[in-house]
């Protein structure tokens, strides 16, 4: 079950005033069924076309899941009416906003009317299918992305996908919750699954052979690669992208423990190893931060998991997120923010396992979850939106929460668990 913020319906009688033509000799009042309610948002309406009543859905569902908008959303019954050109008319239920979709030759044109402003603010064509399916239905979502740019000026999250573990598979799904795609093989169990930072290849762990090596798979041409230093005996654990793609970060588990290595994948060679626990320490569950110069991590060397960061090189390594206190368990899985400001994480607390934050502005840590057991939190690209496994609802699915709204709905709705969620980077270029 999705939850969403509350709204209330107009079903209302409204004047017509501003009204031309036909319609207004024919009738004084129009009724109008719409969902819409005044916030702290701009209200915004995707108006209707003839023909474009799949790709209308698509970017209605994209503006909304931004949490940027209030959505007026129109009932089918009376769309055909919210497609006239009458600006005025939803200017006066207090839009500022409307979306004007048009077909063209091989697409779709979208013009954003600044209704206060009585001007075009955007006018866009993209390639994509008119019934909204197929490859080009990523298209869509960079025409919703574009329209939240120009209004916001900061880039949508509309055109990302999602990978996460279901089953022995990995499987990648957009960010609206269409288009699951399985993208593992048949050849191992897959976990641990992480996007390149321009969003063409994957890297995840296959369990086969009582071995897990670490695969880089190019998504557009299905190529595999095994990654040095992962293949020779034990599990290649948490596989994480550096910020320009050239190196990973992986944590090797043998008999002698756990601890992160560096390789650089660009020549694939030089392997290098960054933390020495041995069998006194695991090290694991590192990651980057955006400008690739530091790395947090998870490591048990104070008796506990607890949240560390250190240099790239492996220098300067220290406590960033300690124990503190009888209320409060270990930590792990750490993900730094795309802005650098946060890390998210996950901790055993004394409701059970929550999605914390650590904000370096203040140096705190807070919950942001209390309802089931939360875990395997990862970021959206505008750092406002996580995504992590929970058990609220009916099993473990992905849930995905807006920091600034508290809004929260769920993505994934599988038979099993779904769990260790990855979020891509914005995908401009083709993805299978």
């Amino acid at each position: 079950m999705t939850a969403v913020r509350p709204r209330f319906t107009l079903l209302a009688l409204v004047a017509c005033l501003g009204l031309a033509g036909p319609l207004a000799a024919q009738q004084d009042v129009v009724r109008l069924g719409i969902t819409y309610r005044a916030g702290a948002r701009p209200g915004i309406i995707v108006l209707a076309t003839a023909g474009l009543d799949s790709v209308r859905k698509i970017v209605e569902r994209d503006l909304d899941y931004s949490d940027r908008f209030e959505v007026a959303v129109v009932a089918d019954s009376v769309a055909p009416l919210s497609g006239e050109l009458n600006l005025g008319l939803w200017r006066q239920y207090g839009l500022a906003w409307a979306v004007e979709l048009r077909p063209v030759i091989g697409g779709v044109e979208a013009r954003l009317h600044d209704l206060g402003g009585d001007r075009v603010a955007l006018q866009v064509q993209r390639g994509v299918d008119p019934a909204g399916s197929g490859p080009q239905r990523m298209g869509i979502h960079r025409l919703s992305d574009e329209i939240v740019t120009a209004v916001t000026g900061d880039p949508g999250i509309a055109a990302t996908r999602v990978l996460f573990v279901n089953g022995d598979a990995i499987w990648m799904i957009d960010s609206d919750g269409a288009n699951l795609t399985r993208v593992s093989r048949e050849t191992g169990k897959a976990m641990s699954p992480a996007w390149a930072p321009d969003g063409s290849r994957i890297a995840f762990m296959e369990l086969r052979d009582y071995a897990g090596p670490i695969i880089l798979q190019n998504l557009v041409t299905g190529t595999r690669q095994t990654v040095p230093g992962t293949s020779g005996g034990g599990n290649a654990l948490t596989p994480t992208f550096s910020p320009d793609g050239r190196e990973m970060l992986f944590a090797p588990s043998t008999e002698g423990g756990t601890d992160i290595s560096r390789v650089d994948i660009q020549r694939m060679c030089c392997v290098a190893r960054l933390t020495v626990g041995g069998k006194l320490a695991d090290n694991l569950n590192p990651a980057y931060s955006p400008d690739g110069r530091r790395v947090a991590f998870e490591s048990t060397r104070s008796g506990r998991n607890q949240i560390y960061v250190m240099d790239a090189d492996g220098a300067n390594q220290r406590a960033l997120v300690p124990f503190d206190g009888a209320s409060t368990g270990p930590s792990f899985a750490p993900v730094w923010s795309p802005d650098g400001q946060r890390i998210a994480f996950h901790r055993d607390i004394a409701d059970g396992r929550q999605i914390m934050v650590f904000d370096f502005g203040t140096g705190r840590a807070t919950a942001l979850t209390s309802l089931g057991r939360n875990e395997d939190p990862s970021w959206a690209p505008d750092s406002r939106h996580l995504i992590f496994r929970s058990t609220r609802e009916r099993g473990e699915q992905l849930w995905i929460l807006d920091l600034e709204s508290a809004r929260i709905r769920q993505l994934t709705n599988m038979n099993g668990a779904a769990r260790m969620p990855a979020w891509s980077p914005r995908l401009t270029g083709p993805v299978s």
